[in-house]
C-alpha cells in the first residue's frame, strides 16, 4: 500500500479511527484534524507487511507553535477503508530529531 492510496481513502471519507487512537488523542492533546493533517503531509517510515500495516510520520501545528510530529499506524487490510490503529507523539529517546523518521541507533 502506498501513501497515495491512503490519501485517496481519506479524501473519500473511507477511514476508521480505533478507540486506541482516541485515547492517545485525549491524553496527549491532539485532534482528529491533527491526525488527518499529519497523515496527509506525512510519509511512510516503516512497513509491516505481515500485519498489513504501515507507520506514517507526519506533522501538524498546534496553535502558533512549531511543527508537532505524530506517528500513526495505519492498517490497510480492508480493500476500501484504512484504519488508524494508534497515533502518538514520537518518543525523542527512540526516534531521531528533527523529523522523527528514523529510529535512534543503539549505543554500545
Amino acid at each position: 500500500m502506498n501513501l497515495n492510496a491512503i490519501h485517496q481513502r481519506i479524501q473519500n471519507g473511507h477511514y476508521l479511527i480505533r478507540s486506541h487512537v482516541l485515547q492517545h488523542a485525549l491524553k496527549e492533546g491532539f485532534t482528529r484534524r491533527d491526525l488527518l493533517e499529519a497523515i496527509l503531509n506525512g510519509q511512510i517510515i516503516e512497513e509491516y507487511p505481515d500485519a498489513k500495516r504501515v507507520l506514517v510520520c507526519g506533522y501538524t501545528k498546534l496553535g502558533n507553535r512549531d511543527r508537532i510530529y505524530l506517528h500513526i499506524v495505519c492498517e490497510v487490510a480492508d480493500p476500501v477503508f484504512v484504519e488508524f490503529v494508534t497515533a502518538y507523539y514520537p518518543d525523542e529517546s527512540l526516534w531521531e530529531r528533527p523529523d522523527f523518521k528514523r529510529r535512534q541507533r543503539k549505543r554500545r
